[in-house]
């Protein structure tokens, strides 16, 4: 057997797992569905199954290798993760991170939205942790007697043996990070009925937190283990897009922007960001922060490419070559798209497939541009931007894109998020030298 890194990517619809050599050199990988339970538009997790699942996929892909795992890094959504009791066992499912249940007024009642968001540089949203378990705890009693929280990333590894910590650029994303301070912000621990320890030692992304165990699969057993940060920011690192003044887009379900900046935002620009539905936090890098918001971009394209017929990437590839040579000022077609829906108006007589599709990704490309000047103004241009993800390679997006950035660079790496967690999990052996130093 060769000594292997794994990285592990807990992501909303799988949980992906690589295995490489010291070299980064991928050896093998594979996916298992994510184990949630869906109710119309409500999704929960139990924290053990979801722990069970990716432990027994990641044995697997070892196993596969012919390999005994030396590290393991980790990286994944955030705001879902384990309350733990007193016997630091969960007391609650995770709900996702788009599950619509949150107690916000509760939120609002007790913070303000100006307090919350100038705190933790968030809109207050079902999104965010907080207000999760605070509609938890006002219908469950079993949840009100709290020890701590921690992430599904670092659930899992606490589970192989890792001490409790949260990690930073996951931490940032709960409610209960002070982001300038860098510290718990206790009035919302204290909300929840949290004492001073409810989150863990707070840790940088590659920061060996312990070894697997005696109770872990024979292969993995040993391996330095660590946590490799919020899964945007985990591919980011690994495809080279986290540095000072670089602009990330992640062209997918969500399109999502993620802006590194060095040093810290000031509160006010938190309190503004903000209220644009951008959340700021500590990243994957040490002493820099992310700004990071996601569109609903890439699902609506997909509803409206897959109303015209076009359900292939070739189908699409076509539309979009058509929709380059329409003129779509002869028509007041407009589109607007929501996570939950996409809106298309003013079809009128003349309306191709091609005029729809040359809309829909204006104007999509325009709510998102809006966004990235919000950020423009709050901490400055970019100085360069790397694009990723499947939607990149339709041509009307392409010519979109030109106009909106002037120039970019297209990365293709397969499993970004994993790799980048593999990465970090060479850092955390000592074999791989951080980019940042």
């Amino acid at each position: 057997m060769q000594k292997v890194l794994v990285g592990i990517d807990v992501g909303t619809t799988r949980i992906k797992v690589v295995v490489t050599d010291l070299q980064l050199n991928l050896l093998q990988q594979d996916a298992v569905a994510t184990p949630w339970v869906h109710t119309n538009n409500l999704s929960e997790i139990d924290m053990n199954l979801l722990a069970k699942t990716a432990i027994e996929i990641t044995e697997k892909v070892v196993a596969a290798a012919d390999g005994q795992a030396v590290s393991i890094g980790i990286t994944g959504f955030s705001e879902t993760g384990a309350l733990l009791g007193k016997d630091l066992k969960p007391i609650a499912p995770g709900f996702a991170w788009h599950d619509p249940r949150g107690n916000l007024e509760q939120v609002e009642n007790v913070f303000g939205s100006e307090e919350f968001e100038r705190t933790v540089a968030a809109k207050i949203s079902p999104v965010v942790t907080l207000p999760k378990i605070l509609w938890q705890q006002e219908r469950m009693p079993e949840t009100r007697e709290v020890s701590h929280f921690i992430s599904a990333p670092e659930w899992i590894m606490y589970c192989l043996g890792a001490e409790l910590v949260n990690e930073l650029s996951l931490v940032s994303r709960t409610g209960f990070l002070d982001i300038a301070a860098k510290a718990p912000w206790m009035p919302a621990v204290e909300l929840v009925g949290g004492g001073p320890d409810f989150l863990g030692r707070l840790v940088g992304a590659g920061e060996p937190i312990g070894t697997a165990n005696d109770s872990a699969p024979e292969n993995l057993r040993g391996a330095v283990l660590t946590i490799a940060g919020h899964d945007h920011q985990t591919a980011a690192y690994y495809l080279g897009a986290i540095k000072d003044g670089a602009l990330f887009d992640s062209m997918g379900t969500a399109e999502a922007v993620v802006r590194t900046r060095k040093g810290s935002v000031s509160k006010d620009s938190m309190g503004r960001l903000a209220k644009h539905g951008v959340n700021v936090g500590w990243t994957v890098i040490p002493d820099h922060q992310m700004i990071l918001a996601g569109m609903p971009t890439g699902i609506s394209l997909e509803r409206i490419s897959s109303m015209l017929g076009a359900n292939t990437t070739e189908d699409r590839k076509k539309l979009g070559d058509a929709a380059l040579l329409v003129n779509r000022d002869s028509h007041e077609l407009k589109v607007n798209g929501t996570y939950a829906s996409v809106d298309v108006i003013g079809l009128t007589d003349g309306v191709t497939p091609a005029h729809v599709w040359r809309a829909a990704v204006e104007d999509l490309t325009d709510l998102f541009d809006r966004t990235v000047k919000a950020i423009n103004e709050e901490v400055g241009p970019f100085d360069e931007v790397t694009i990723a993800g499947g939607w990149i390679h339709n041509p009307m997006v392409q010519e979109a894109k030109k106009k909106e950035y002037g120039s970019y660079k297209v990365v293709e790496k397969l499993e970004p998020g994993a790799m980048g967690a593999a990465e970090f999990a060479g850092i955390a052996l000592g074999v791989i030298t951080p980019r940042w130093v």
